[in-house]
């Protein structure tokens, strides 16, 4: 039984083309392979509702599809022979380039398949317009690999062109490379590895680019250029001055704090933060969280009370 194409599209009959451009868009998005990678159904889906709406989208191949249903294709081919008139003449028939599909589908992802042809063929896709494309894929990296460089190897599937005995048609291709991601590579920055992307009928294909994004660091905030972290500090050593231990992306150094120092101040340390693309090193920022301990012993207790006094007499 032959499919009605306002069905696979879910509009009426009488819906006019904005109704059909919008039903056709809402199915691209929900079934389009790159949405829905190794689905078998959804891949199917797509290029049914691909073929419907390529039909009732075009206002001439409507008409045709109305008057002749799933005969219309060969009315536009044979005009002759569904009239009754002997041997149809294909010098001046036109079928005409682009069609409806190809606006909306390039709109939503990019570029893809431009129906219609040359004059009087019987292939409704242009290869030419199945180009090569681009493909971005966005890599999380940890501060401690951006600090000190570090590769990926990506899995991932690309919509590449094929030739096929009526056309062209998209098949999901699952491609695997290996990604050097230098030190010092800022956030957000992409690298580009050639001829990687989604192929073309022409066999080149586009580019692959990989997004770096630095991923969150439990204890490291990245400030800029360099990296702030937070050091617990025992209020006694505050108070009095003296060395603490703060890590870097590395390991801990040594650093001296004053006496009196206050909680939410900051020191920096030069040359202790994350690497940056010059092979320099940005700072370290060490905020001081003064840390109160949640039990004392009776002796602890006794002298901060001594103190507490002393406090009084002196204010």
């Amino acid at each position: 039984m032959a499919k009605d194409y306002y069905q696979i599209l879910g509009v009426t009959r009488g819906a006019d083309e904005k109704d059909i451009k919008a039903a056709y868009r809402k199915l691209a998005r929900k079934y389009h392979p790159d949405v829905n990678p190794n689905d078998k159904t959804a891949e199917a889906k797509f290029k049914e509702m691909s073929n419907a709406y390529e039909v009732i989208g075009d206002p001439e191949k409507r008409k045709l599809y109305d008057q002749y249903g799933s005969n219309w294709e060969h009315a536009q081919n044979h005009p002759g022979d569904m009239h009754g008139g002997g041997a149809a003449d294909f010098g001046d028939f036109n079928f005409g380039g682009g069609g409806a599909a190809e606006s909306i589908f390039e709109h939503l992802f990019g570029g893809g398949i431009k129906m219609g042809g040359g004059r009087g063929g019987m292939n409704f896709q242009d290869m030419d317009s199945m180009q090569p494309r681009d493909l971005e894929k966005v890599v999380e990296v940890s501060l401690e690999e951006i600090d000190s460089g570090t590769k990926r190897v990506l899995t991932y599937q690309t919509m590449d062109a094929h030739r096929i005995h009526d056309g062209v048609s998209t098949v999901p291709t699952t491609k695997k490379v290996e990604v050097k991601i230098p030190a010092g590579i800022s956030d957000g920055k992409k690298l580009r590895v050639p001829g990687k992307g989604h192929a073309g009928h022409n066999g080149k294909a586009g580019d692959l680019y990989v997004v770096i994004k630095w991923a969150t660091h439990p204890q490291f905030k990245p400030i800029g250029e360099n990296l702030e972290v937070e050091v617990p500090v025992p209020y006694t050593t505050a108070a009095l001055g003296g060395e603490i231990r703060v890590p870097t992306l590395r390991s801990a150094v040594t650093m001296k704090i004053p006496e009196g120092t206050q909680s939410g101040q900051t020191f920096r340390l030069g040359g202790q933060g994350i690497m940056k693309l010059n092979s320099s090193r940005g700072d370290l920022m060490a905020k001081i969280k003064i840390t109160v301990p949640k039990r004392s012993t009776e002796r602890e207790k006794q002298l901060l009370r001594e103190l507490a006094e002393l406090e009084k007499v002196t204010a």
